[in-house]
């Protein structure tokens, strides 16, 4: 979930008066002093408090629906783990736009990313929590024979360690063959055995995957992001995590819609209190902060966060000190934004290939030689048709998900 509500919209508004303030050389020392709520263990000379905070829903449809997401990498859950450590995963723009003007190359290894989190971010101390990466990558289509005679019954894929279960082969790259009835896989060294003999002239290619060493401990802290353990990608970590938490990511070599996209807009007001012990520094602080708020609306424009309105409010004096007659004075500032919100709502699987069997045509029967099945190539409508219709016993869907 990406969301400007109130308490992101409220941190992201102290860190920009604190660099409003900075950038005075007059209440540069008090840029510190932007607090939320008066959280202060002894109250400073002059400071700014961000209080009063509401809000309310600007519907932009009636199910808030926006579209759908197509991206190259994609967060998926794994092994039944709560997946809360990292809040999403989006592309690096800056990253692809240097692989390519036109960000239509990925330069990560298109594959499944496992993510285990080895120890969970200590904040109080300043300790960062550690996750390590195990990459399980894809081939797809690697010529793998052509065969010349019948004599021809071994093959060996270019990759060692494979993935169990992961071997495609695919004759003329139309024909799905059978694991275990056409052919026997060694996952440790990649070498393929047929077991029926193939007619000459035919060719066969391969999709499989390969593990990859697991990366040394990356370290991570909560509400950051990382750019370094995917390059291209951009993990962005929360304050859920938990230890022995697990994610994947999977990497296409194109772009496929990832997620549905749901969001709006919230109207979200604060009432900002500047304080001084001298009235009219005061007012001087005051006006400085609205003119510098309207001055950079254009810059939080583009992290939709819109500035509706932002005007200077009443004024009010605090005791300070009754003995000596010593005074805090206060002025508010009605500060109205209207922010972005948004959910996605993950899609894992991707139709890769797709053929129609049947589970006794599958123990008895092989594809070489015989009739040729029905293949295609990502086909949404046909994969919806197929899971739909719940009276096909044995016609089945072979998918591959990514």
């Amino acid at each position: 979930m990406l969301a400007w509500l109130t308490n992101a919209t409220k941190r992201r508004i102290v860190r920009e008066i604190k660099k409003i303030l900075y950038d005075h050389p007059r209440y540069r020392s008090d840029s510190e002093n932007v607090q939320n709520k008066f959280a202060f263990d002894e109250r400073p000379q002059r400071g700014v408090i961000v209080n009063g905070t509401s809000a309310d829903r600007v519907r932009l449809s009636a199910d808030n629906y926006m579209g759908r997401l197509s991206s190259f990498c994609m967060l998926v859950p794994a092994d039944g783990a709560p997946c809360t450590t990292v809040e999403w995963v989006r592309e690096n723009f800056n990253i692809l736009e240097q692989v390519s003007p036109d960000r239509s190359v990925f330069p990560s290894a298109p594959g499944v990313y496992l993510f285990e989190v080895k120890s969970v971010p200590d904040d109080a101390r300043n300790i960062p929590g550690y996750i390590t990466v195990s990459p399980i990558l894809t081939v797809i289509g690697e010529p793998l024979i052509t065969f010349g005679d019948t004599g021809d019954l071994d093959a060996q894929l270019s990759r060692s360690n494979i993935y169990p279960r992961s071997v495609r082969l695919w004759m003329d790259n139309r024909i799905a063959l059978i694991p275990d009835v056409d052919f026997s896989v060694n996952y440790e060294t990649g070498a393929i055995r047929f077991l029926k003999e193939v007619p000459p002239g035919e060719f066969v290619h391969a999709d499989y995957r390969y593990a990859e060493p697991q990366s040394a401990p990356f370290a991570f802290k909560s509400e950051q992001f990382d750019i370094s353990m995917i390059p291209g990608a951009v993990l962005a970590f929360g304050d859920r995590s938990q230890e022995c938490d697990k994610f994947s990511v999977v990497v296409t070599d194109e772009r496929t819609d990832v997620a549905d996209v749901y969001g709006g807009k919230f109207e979200v007001n604060f009432d900002l209190i500047a304080f001084s012990k001298d009235s009219e520094d005061r007012e001087k602080l005051s006006d400085y902060i609205v003119m510098k708020i309207l001055e950079r609306q254009n810059a939080l424009g583009f992290e939709g966060i819109e500035l509706m309105d932002v005007s200077p409010g009443g004024e009010n004096e605090d005791v300070f000190n009754p003995e000596t007659d010593e005074y805090f004075y206060e002025s508010s500032i009605a500060l109205s934004l209207r922010v972005d919100w948004s959910i996605f709502v993950p899609l894992p699987v991707v139709l890769w290939r797709s053929e129609m069997s049947t589970k006794a045509s599958e123990g008895s029967a092989s594809s070489i030689g015989g009739a040729e099945s029905t293949s295609m190539l990502v086909d949404s409508a046909f994969a919806s048709f197929m899971i739909g219709k719940q009276d096909l016993t044995f016609e089945r869907m072979r998918l591959r998900l990514l």
